[in-house]
């Protein structure tokens, strides 16, 4: 009889520590100790090196291929509207320009970049499948399996090597997400509105050499502008503050223009990442001024690091004839 009770009072017993562990652990499965942490966007933005998004003109014609790099990516992120990235993405998202000018997006969940290439285009996924994005050849692969894919859209069939004739988009998800994506709809959703938005009906490129006379672009001159229209706003000015023809001009397809005339140089260069100290001002700009009277660099825009560079290599010019120079024609140059 003491032994059936002696087993009576264990198994009671036994029941009793169920119940309880039960009912501990029951009451702490949904607790936030027990799942896994809610995916955030990142706490600090932009990121290292990263910039804010700014408004930027959209370029028109086949001009997206000539964009500095600098401006491309707030080109790329501001073609597709703020609302359109939340809606395509799931969420609340950030938005920047990277180190390496390209526009990066991310949600809670998802990451995107999106960038201009020469060729060859890096592919770095699977096997290629062709389709068409707002009426451009394009090509798709998984980005890792399971993990994103990878869009490149040609966006013009140009050979100049100083132009970016394809646009990558790649979408991942970020490394804790564990949700499943429909990574090819996104790419092809963001690449779509996002080709549509900077090849808009204008102007081919132009032919190798080509000068066009050219008034500065009102509000914005030469800032955020396609290569070839700073090109040939900066020999349109030189070419009227030197009172010479533009023959005499040599244009560069990078954004410079210059005189050389008898061991006199003169000569506009547009920098898309200049220097970043200027301790002086010219033309109600921040400048910097290298002291030997034959260089100044002047920033152009406050929120950026695009420059102009002007160079007067000539002894006999009086010391302060650059800083007149300056003045004269940086106000154009910016629209003004």
């Amino acid at each position: 009889m003491k032994k059936d009770r002696t087993v009576l009072i264990a198994v009671s017993l036994t029941a009793v520590f169920t119940l309880v562990f039960g009912l501990a652990w029951w009451s702490t499965r949904d607790s936030p100790e027990s799942r896994a942490a809610p995916l955030e966007l990142p706490s600090r933005w932009p990121s290292i090196e990263g910039e804010n998004v700014r408004p930027v003109p959209m370029p028109t014609g086949e001009m997206a291929v000539a964009l500095p790099s600098r401006t491309l990516g707030h080109v790329l992120c501001g073609a597709v509207p703020e609302k359109t990235w939340a809606g395509v993405l799931g969420g609340p998202v950030l938005r920047e320009v990277d180190e390496n000018g390209a526009c990066h997006v991310v949600s809670a969940g998802l990451d995107v970049s999106a960038t201009l290439w020469a060729d060859p285009v890096p592919m770095n996924g699977g096997s290629p499948e062709p389709v068409t994005v707002a009426g451009h050849q394009a090509a798709i692969s998984e980005f890792g399996v399971g993990y994103g894919e990878i869009l490149t859209v040609r966006l013009s069939d140009t050979t100049e090597k100083w132009t970016r004739p394809s646009l990558q988009i790649i979408v991942h998800r970020v490394p804790a997400d564990r949700a499943e994506h429909d990574y090819r709809s996104m790419a092809l959703s963001l690449a779509d509105t996002m080709t549509g938005a900077i090849t808009t009906p204008g102007p081919a490129l132009p032919a190798d050499g080509e000068d066009r006379e050219m008034t500065p672009i009102p509000g914005s001159g030469i800032t955020d502008a396609p290569y070839p229209f700073i090109t040939w706003q900066l020999c349109t000015q030189l070419s009227r503050a030197l009172n010479v023809p533009r023959d005499q001009l040599k244009p560069d397809p990078f954004g410079s223009c210059a005189r050389e005339n008898d061991g006199t140089v003169v000569s506009f260069t547009y920098h898309d990442e200049g220097k970043n100290y200027f301790p002086d001002r010219i033309a109600g700009r921040p400048a910097h001024d290298d002291g030997s009277g034959s260089t100044v660099e002047i920033q152009l825009l406050d929120d950026s690091r695009q420059t102009l560079e002007l160079t007067w290599i000539d002894s006999t010019k009086p010391r302060d004839a650059l800083r007149e120079l300056a003045e004269k024609v940086v106000p154009p140059l910016l629209g003004r």
